[in-house]
C-alpha cells in the first residue's frame, strides 16, 4: 500500500486529545475550542493539499466504549456528505473489536463546526483530501482507555 500522509486532529481538554499519546505516526492539530480558530487552522494546514486523510476526533458524552463515525455535517440547512468510506472504517473498527456506529449527526456545536469548513473547504478547492469526523467517548465513559485509544490507532494506522 502506498504510504499516506495523515493528520490528526482533536480539541485541547478533550478525551480526543488523550488519543496523541497513543501515535508517533501521524501529524497532529490540537485545536483550541474555538469555532473560528479551529477551522481557520484546520485550512491552513490542509489547503495546500498535502494530506491525503484528516481524522478529526472529538468527545460525545451519551456514548461508552465506542466510537460514532460521522457522515455528514451541517450549517443550518447545507449539509456536506464526507467523501471517506464510512462503512469501510465501521468494519475496520470492529473487526479490530472496537464497537463503532454510523452516525449522521456531528452535533450542533465545534465538532460539527470544524468538520462542516473543512468538507466544505475540500469540496470548493478540489482536495483530494478525505476528511472524517469521528465521536469518542468521555474518559470516564471508557472501561479501558488505554486499550480502546490503542486500538483506534492501530485501527485508523491501517488506512495509510
Amino acid at each position: 500500500m502506498i504510504d499516506s500522509k495523515m493528520l490528526m486532529t482533536v480539541f485541547k481538554g478533550s478525551s480526543a486529545e488523550q488519543l496523541i499519546k497513543y501515535s508517533n505516526d501521524f501529524d497532529t492539530l490540537i485545536l483550541p475550542n474555538d469555532k473560528v480558530k479551529d477551522s481557520k487552522k484546520l485550512i491552513e494546514l490542509i489547503a495546500d493539499g498535502a494530506y491525503d486523510y484528516v481524522l478529526s476526533f472529538g468527545q460525545r458524552p451519551n456514548i461508552k466504549n465506542k466510537a460514532h463515525i460521522e457522515t455528514t455535517a451541517r450549517n443550518g440547512e447545507s449539509a456536506i456528505e464526507t467523501n471517506f468510506d464510512c462503512e469501510e472504517l465501521q468494519r475496520s473498527f470492529e473487526s479490530n473489536g472496537i464497537s463503532a456506529k454510523i452516525s449522521h449527526n456531528a452535533g450542533t456545536s465545534y465538532c460539527n463546526c470544524l468538520y462542516y469548513n473543512g468538507l466544505r473547504y475540500i469540496q470548493q478547492n478540489n482536495l483530494k483530501t478525505k476528511m472524517v469526523f469521528i465521536h469518542i467517548p468521555f474518559l470516564k465513559n471508557n472501561d479501558d482507555v488505554d486499550w480502546f485509544f490503542a486500538k483506534i490507532i492501530e485501527t485508523i494506522s491501517r488506512i495509510r
